[in-house]
């Protein structure tokens, strides 16, 4: 263990050398730019998949999430964010509703890596840039209903046979972990266009199932 955090202590080292060493840029109009750390807010919506055995489009919902972010380098930067709107859960069944839907917010914390300028260094004039991040946080589940009536309507003997064994009522607190990627294509020097993709983890009992792993939800967004 020991081991190991000297290992990324020493790449955070060298991450953070590499990102300073890039922080000039001289234009071919012989323009000079230095990096100045600064924050940076954004606001995306699209689209949510919750990993489910229903089909693909039944388990399609909506999604937002706010990000407020500092940019610590050319390279390294991190976020707090808040996504969250709608989850799904669903079953292949005929004789009951194939899906349904509950609510949830999630805040947490992201590190950002910008794989552009780490790998062809600082270009603020630079149209296109790709960040990868990871990170964390509590998942705040609530609104639970319909399936709490569907569970009612097939009554306690029937919730095993649909592997509803996970059922839960109120609001229920969870963390998760998620990673992703960001493009992002720069429409002026303070506005940028975003579109996001991430994948979220957490226990089993997010969707109300049993399925002995974990339960997942992908994000694709897109905003300013």
């Amino acid at each position: 263990m020991k081991r190991m955090k000297t290992i990324l202590a020493a790449a955070l080292l060298m991450l953070s050398g590499s990102a300073m060493a890039q922080a000039q840029y001289t234009a071919a109009d012989g323009t000079k730019y230095e990096f100045k750390k600064h924050m940076f807010l954004t606001l995306q919506g699209g689209a949510q998949y919750t990993l489910g055995e229903a089909k693909f489009g039944k388990l399609i919902s909506p999604n937002v999430q706010l990000g407020l972010g500092y940019q610590f380098s050319p390279v390294f930067g991190a976020r707090i964010q808040a996504n969250g709107w709608q989850s799904k859960g669903g079953w292949c069944a005929e004789d009951i509703p194939e899906q349904y839907k509950f609510k949830y917010v999630a805040p947490g914390i992201d590190l950002m890596f910008n794989l552009s300028n780490l790998f062809a260094g600082w270009n603020p004039n630079r149209v296109f840039n790709l960040t990868a991040f990871v990170g964390g946080g509590a998942n705040i589940a609530f609104s639970n209903g319909e399936v709490n009536d569907i569970a009612k309507k097939i009554g306690a003997e029937s919730l095993s046979n649909y592997q509803l064994e996970y059922l839960w009522d109120g609001t229920k607190v969870k963390p998760f972990g998620r990673a992703g990627l960001e493009a992002a294509f720069r429409l002026s020097d303070a506005v940028a266009l975003t579109v996001e993709g991430n994948a979220n983890i957490l226990g089993d009992k997010y969707n109300s199932k049993k399925a002995d792993n974990a339960d997942w939800y992908f994000n694709a967004l897109i905003g300013l």
